[in-house]
């Protein structure tokens, strides 16, 4: 089955003639047919949870029958050419083994240089949060990212995103990204700003519907992209990177905002030219009769025929000088206030066994290797990261930690986000879900009359089925087996 073409409309086909001259005919050409058809479904593989994307891709291409192409410039992303069973409405998706992602919307966070150190990352837009989590991966969950969002109604949806990924080392704040520069000077060793925007990607598509946008509009827009990208770099310290991205090809809010900071802020920042060069995708350097500084070329302009995404722009900028500005005291409460306590060394000794006895996995060492730390809140144990600890642990936020799971009678029972994540790697305490209730499980359905042998009784199990697959988890009770999948894990939803 593959996706259907979305109609064009012809307000659509007018809004691209801007474009045509800056388009030999034969680009001009395939841009207007390409537009007529909706850009393939894209996935971009988990990398905390599969360490072998091709590996973990060829056992779901088999599954699913789907037939894949890697996407160029992000590894670990695929475009679905056909498929038989939808990416959206498989068991993999739902506990966060990959996120379904625009093919063009995986390029900002895949143009930061790789790390072997941890790194601290400031995602300043970050709903819905799949380019966080690409983020995340792009250090092995090892250093701190900070997701903020200036609406308060998207974070729900960007910690569910984030918690299904399995990432331990994140914290969601709620700010305006212009705050971010004055509050933080030099702080981060990448930033990424994926701006708010017009959406203008000249591709239709039912969740980005063609409407008019208006010189005004278009203005508006660009100011504040230019607030937001002068707190990036500021935020950012010298030798750190910044992308900045948009998900439309207005240049008024591309290469004109990228020139403007430019001009405003001379010998600060250098626009990395090697991607562009790589893709073969320059930026502008002239529009509507307004020439630009000839550094811009070196960002990326992503028309829709060259990769066969929707249209997309990112610059990869190389902090390399000082911006002055006037540091401003954020924001600050008592940590003490989060009611969150550590756990004493003692207490934390006591969980680390008990999830070594039941499940024969070594919780000290995902302690150690995430730089992590046991708090609790009320019966509730989080994993809390150590870079926020020390060096943001004044900062409110919206959202902090991990959840291992909650004590009952001073015994540990693991959350479901737990299982999600590691649950692969756990050796015991496992029960292999015969054929027959495969579909009830994933239903939601509690399943009885199982056969629960191995299985310690009031515990929490990893559930799995024959082929391997992580199916989440449940709680083994005398008569039955309680499904503790959420209902955003149901494939009947």
């Amino acid at each position: 089955m593959n996706t259907p073409p979305t109609p064009i409309s012809d307000s659509n086909i007018s809004a691209l003639e801007r474009y045509a001259p800056y388009l030999s005919a034969k680009d001009y050409q395939a841009l207007l047919t390409v537009i007529h058809e909706s850009a393939p479904i894209a996935l971009r593989v988990n990398l905390l949870k599969s360490s072998n994307p091709p590996q973990a891709l060829a056992k779901w291409t088999n599954w699913y029958g789907w037939e894949t192409s890697p996407v160029p410039f992000c590894p670990g992303g695929y475009q679905l050419k056909r498929y038989n069973t939808p990416p959206s409405q498989t068991i993999e998706h739902r506990l966060g083994y990959y996120y379904i992602q625009d093919a063009a919307s995986m390029l900002p966070a895949a143009l930061f240089s790789p790390s072997n150190t941890p790194s601290l990352t400031l995602d300043m837009a970050a709903s819905p949060g799949g380019k966080t989590t690409q983020l995340v991966d792009l250090n092995q969950d090892h250093g701190l990212v900070i997701a903020n969002d200036s609406s308060t109604s998207r974070l729900p949806a960007l910690k569910v995103v984030l918690q299904t990924w399995g990432s331990l080392n994140t914290v969601i704040t709620n700010y305006p990204g212009e705050k971010w520069g004055a509050w933080f000077p030099e702080t981060f060793d990448r930033v990424l700003l994926d701006a708010p925007c017009s959406m203008e990607s000249l591709r239709v598509s039912p969740s980005h519907p063609h409407r008019s946008i208006t010189p005004d509009e278009r203005s508006r827009l660009a100011a504040r992209q230019l607030a937001l990208l002068e707190s990036a770099v500021a935020a950012t310290r010298i030798g750190g990177e910044i992308v900045y991205s948009t998900c439309t090809l207005a240049p008024e809010e591309d290469e004109a905002v990228l020139d403007a900071f430019l001009k405003a802020h001379p010998g600060v920042i250098q626009v990395e030219p090697s991607p562009s060069r790589q893709l073969n995708a320059p930026g502008l350097t002239f529009f509507n009769g307004k020439a630009f500084d000839p550094q811009v070329a070196g960002s990326l302009r992503f028309w829709p025929h060259l990769y066969g995404t929707n249209g997309f722009f990112a610059a990869l900028l190389i902090k390399v000088g000082a911006m002055p500005s006037s540091k401003v005291k954020q924001p600050t409460r008592e940590f003490a206030s989060t009611s969150l306590s550590r756990l004493s060394d003692s207490q934390t000794n006591q969980l680390c066994k008990q999830v070594q006895s039941l499940y024969e996995f070594v919780l000290e060492a995902v302690l150690e290797t995430y730089q992590c730390t046991l708090y609790q809140r009320a019966a509730q144990v989080w994993l809390i990261p150590e870079q926020y600890l020390n060096r943001f642990s004044s900062l409110p936020y919206a959202f902090l930690g991990f959840p291992l799971g909650k004590l009952i009678a001073n015994k540990l029972e693991l959350s479901f986000e737990m299982v999600s994540r590691f649950g692969d790697a756990f050796n015991a305490n496992i029960y292999v879900l015969p054929d027959e209730y495969y579909q009830d499980w994933l239903g939601g359905t509690d399943l009885r009359g199982l056969p629960l042998e191995g299985i310690e009784m009031g515990t929490v199990v990893a559930v799995r089925d024959k082929l391997g697959r992580n199916l989440g988890a449940g709680k083994a009770l005398p008569k039955r087996l309680r499904n503790l999948l959420p209902s955003r894990s149901l494939l009947s939803n």
